[in-house]
């Protein structure tokens, strides 16, 4: 009995471990985007100050609904898993119930049967017409075993109700927890809606001036590609360097033998650059934001403008709205391969994390120069805010040698 009431304890708290873990994870996600949506809220707060719709205010917003559906789906989610916490709770009160009774009804059949035989048990009556030694000690061991017995059941339905009365508070707590997050539940989708109707009068707006919003796009697309191209010039001369120097020190220490030079089409590194490599890929999904709060108000990759379909925008990294005044700040160690002032994109500072480059863009009074060692969250500069179109946007790329990575899936949740 002991054995089958064990297995049963170990399965039902199997079965509410794993629901436990994905309620946390729940809300921790929640919490996350609570917070995303905080930051949406004041850069909008900003933004508004401008009575007429931009650009960025429609960016913000359309991020804002994204993370506004996304915590609505977490919260339906929450509730599902407390739905499930709810009904094993039912299903564990109904089986412990069952335990009861027939644990009850065990008991009441000894007592029935102790006093069937009450004679027999008259402890020192039943010891001494005994007819030996032997035979006294045999009913002294009954003796003990039936009042073991008795006491293990009285204690085992003693923990089956407390077992019971902590399921019924379990559920009665998981039932009040439900409730909540069905009215908070409610009040996001009541807000969505009201951010979708804001959307939609914000890009209706902008609609009435599609030509020449189609005009800007296409010429902040020019300088993109300007700054695409410096980028990438800037990073094969840092390659070349490398190799360059790879070739001189492989010839120095190689003087007097033949060799045919290094035959690697990549990027040479030294040990310690090998290392700084492996680290950087091994913190992939785990990289502090190269700012201490913003709103990646444009993602990485080819996608249509909010404004216009007929415009496709293509993004070599992400653009992060931030508050005015945000410093920039470096997503790990590295070496500062240059800084620079390009059209369209103010000053550029580019990080060397081994065979990995980080570059943040649109900067002003930038605190890092050429070949200076930097930390991870070092400040590298101030975001430049552009007034006429009331935005303080960082725009940050990374790249493992020349190949383009989407920075949002290297950078912490």
């Amino acid at each position: 009995m002991k054995k089958t009431f064990l297995f049963l304890f170990l399965i039902l708290t199997s079965l509410a471990a794993y629901p436990q873990k994905s309620k946390s994870q729940l809300e921790k996600q929640i919490a996350a985007l609570q917070q995303e949506i905080a930051t949406a809220n004041k850069l909008l707060k900003t933004t508004s100050k401008n009575k007429q719709a931009t650009l960025n205010q429609v960016s913000i917003l359309d991020k804002k609904i994204k993370q506004r559906e996304q915590l609505v789906k977490a919260y339906n989610e929450q509730i599902a898993v407390l739905d499930k916490k709810i009904d094993q709770g039912q299903l564990n009160i109904t089986s412990l119930n069952g335990d009861l009774k027939k644990l009850r009804k065990e008991y009441a059949q000894m007592i029935v049967f102790a006093n069937k035989n009450r004679s027999h048990y008259d402890a020192l009556e039943f010891l001494f017409s005994a007819d030996d030694f032997n035979q006294a000690f045999s009913r002294l061991r009954y003796i003990r075993q039936f009042a073991d017995a008795r006491k293990t059941k009285m204690n085992q339905i003693s923990n089956t109700e407390k077992r019971i009365s902590g399921e019924v508070e379990a559920s009665r707590q998981a039932r009040e927890e439900q409730a909540a997050m069905l009215k908070d539940e409610k009040v996001q989708q009541e807000a969505l809606q009201q951010e979708k109707e804001e959307l939609k009068r914000q890009v209706a707006e902008l609609k009435k001036q599609e030509g020449s919003i189609q005009q800007s796009i296409k010429d902040k697309q020019q300088q993109a590609k300007k700054l695409q191209k410096a980028i990438d010039d800037i990073i094969a001369e840092e390659i070349r360097k490398a190799n360059e120097k790879s070739k001189k020190e492989a010839e120095e220490r190689n003087k007097g033998k033949t060799s045919s030079g290094s035959s690697s089409k990549g990027m040479a590194l030294t040990p310690a650059e090998k290392t700084l490599s492996g680290n950087f890929a091994n913190n992939k999904g785990k990289l502090p934001w190269p700012v201490e709060r913003g709103v990646i108000s444009s993602s990485f990759g080819k996608h249509a403008s909010v404004v216009s379909d007929k415009v496709v925008v293509t993004n070599t990294g992400i653009d992060i709205a931030v508050p005015e005044n945000a410093q920039a700040r470096a997503v790990f160690d590295g070496t500062v391969a240059t800084v620079t002032r390009l059209t369209g994109a103010n000053t550029v500072v580019i990080v060397r994390h081994g065979e990995y480059f980080t570059v943040y863009s649109n900067l002003d009074e930038v605190t890092v120069k050429s070949g200076q060692q930097v930390k991870t969250k070092q400040a590298i500069g101030k975001v430049h805010t552009n007034r006429q179109e009331g935005k303080t946007e960082l725009h940050f790329e990374l790249l493992k040698q020349k190949d383009r990575q989407d920075p949002a899936s290297w950078l912490s949740k």
